[in-house]
């Protein structure tokens, strides 16, 4: 009977000690990012019946739980930190291809370009294409760190507004003599190199035009200043009674230029966008293309799109980062890195982007605190302390009480 009780009290005192791990733990990681609190669970073991009724024979560690809640979100200064707003989990892989799951976001770009989670391993996402879409193949996330090739321009367009109000002018546009146009507006555009060139076109009042344009404008364009090499730089566009534009507002074929040691520019014009007012001229004009990139930073949305920015103001996407769920979090196991890893108790994650499904959104340049509250651990330790207290008085007085029997047998 004795033994009996001497082990009872021993199973309390062993649950406890297991508990005040647990606590200890808690308290160890209160600032380890992504970091979810954890809690013995225990069970009554039962030790024989009297009278048919059980008696209870101690307790048993039954399992740990964790809470899964989300910590607080605190900014931070890395543009690749980043925190879920949600539900899920970033996927990392290490260099033998498992897969592990965490909370923590913490994440730098290696060498290569490679973005790594806190543990080292690789952090997981869908390369995205060249139309700007992810893919469905899940790939470690890399960073361009190649220069971004140029892109010729091909598209031009004018708009704005040519004063109703000028003087008709006569006679061929000069772009040397500013007598002979009425407004002009430049634009740079690029070649297949990335060199970058000045087109400037001049407008000049024409007068009356014929129906149903009510005025004409000229124009006329040079490259870098000259017109050499260029065809189909020069035109017309008229403008009805209300100064809407009615012809020659998209040319029917490109003005093209002949470029030293680069293919030939061919550019398609739009001047859809140009009014005739009484007023001032003010017209604008832009053009695609770029120069070569370099990079220069990274930046990831809350949809996880990963994306680069370049020197020649370009922005290309790269990768989407990747969210894992479970049905299960509890199923989770939790490895000597930090992470976890997926078990038959949690099972087969779903992986998407990040605000697909039930996975949650990204929060960049953030990262998630530990969900500990440190005044609850500090309370659960005054409660384990006169728990256990408790017991060792339990154990105490089974000891006097066998000491006794121990006297009155040898006396």
């Amino acid at each position: 009977m004795a033994g009996d009780s001497f082990s009872i009290t021993q199973t309390g005192l062993q649950g406890i000690e297991t508990a005040m791990q647990a606590v200890s733990d808690n308290l160890a990681n209160a600032q380890t990012t992504g970091f979810q609190s954890e809690s013995v669970d225990f069970g009554a073991l039962l030790r024989e019946f009297v009278a048919g009724n059980a008696l209870g024979g101690g307790v048993a560690v039954q399992g740990v739980s964790r809470d899964f809640s989300a910590g607080a979100i605190s900014q931070v200064n890395s543009p690749t930190d980043m925190a879920i707003q949600g539900n899920g989990f970033f996927v990392l892989q290490d260099s033998n291809g498992v897969q592990s799951f965490s909370r923590n976001g913490q994440v730098t770009e290696n060498s290569t370009g490679t973005l790594v989670g806190f543990n080292g391993s690789e952090l997981m996402g869908y390369p995205v294409n060249s139309s700007g879409a992810a893919g469905s193949v899940l790939a470690p996330i890399v960073i361009p760190q190649g220069v971004l090739a140029p892109s010729a321009s091909t598209q031009n367009t004018v708009s704005g507004n040519l004063d109703a109000s000028s003087p008709v002018i006569t006679g061929a546009i000069n772009p040397s003599d500013p007598t002979t146009y009425s407004s002009s507006v430049s634009v740079q555009v690029y070649d297949s190199l990335g060199n970058a060139h000045v087109l400037t076109y001049y407008f000049q009042n024409a007068g009356a035009g014929t129906s149903p344009a009510a005025e004409n404008w000229n124009w006329t364009a040079t490259l870098d200043g000259s017109a050499t090499g260029l065809t189909n730089n020069s035109g017309a566009v008229g403008f009805d009674t209300n100064g809407n534009i009615v012809s020659g507002a998209q040319p029917g074929s490109a003005l093209t230029a002949t470029i030293s040691g680069a293919a030939n520019l061919s550019l398609n014009l739009n001047f859809s966008g140009l009014t005739q007012f009484a007023g001032s001229n003010a017209t604008t004009a832009t053009a695609d293309g770029n120069a070569t990139g370099r990079p220069q930073g990274v930046s990831i949305n809350s949809n996880g799109i990963v994306s680069v920015s370049y020197s020649n103001g370009q922005n290309i996407n790269v990768a989407q980062v990747a969210v894992a769920t479970f049905t299960s979090q509890q199923g989770l196991q939790l490895n000597s890195e930090g992470a976890y890893s997926q078990t038959a108790a949690s099972g087969t994650p779903t992986i998407s982007g990040a605000n697909a499904g039930s996975a949650g959104s990204i929060v960049s340049s953030s990262l998630e605190n530990s969900n500990v509250d440190t005044t609850n651990q500090l309370v659960n330790l005054v409660v384990l302390q006169r728990s256990y207290q408790a017991d060792a008085k339990a154990l105490q007085t089974q000891d006097s009480i066998l000491g006794t029997l121990m006297q009155i047998v040898t006396q």
